[in-house]
């Protein structure tokens, strides 16, 4: 993007703020989902980070969000182990 010390700045920001592994499953999604073209043919970390990042972690920390809850529900009934307690 712009220079090295850009892209090792934005990459220790979003480290700090997201976590390693948030940000491994988001880089992840990212190039994957990344077509290039004949103006952008390389998909740098600064941009990723930069353009693409606030789109992509609200739906990993929603997913992470909605398997919690399902692991957290119980079997029978479909409680939740905190909706019991309270019940009780």
């Amino acid at each position: 993007m712009r220079n090295w010390g850009f892209e090792q700045g934005a990459i220790k920001r979003a480290l700090t703020e997201h976590g390693a592994d948030v940000l491994h499953e988001a880089f992840t999604q990212i190039f994957r989902e990344y077509k290039p073209t004949p103006d952008y043919p390389i998909l740098t970390a600064g941009f990723a980070i930069s353009y693409r990042l606030n789109t992509v972690i609200p739906r990993i920390l929603a997913d992470r969000q909605r398997k919690e809850k399902a692991e957290a529900t119980v079997v029978n009934g479909g409680m939740v182990a905190e909706e019991i307690a309270d019940w009780l």
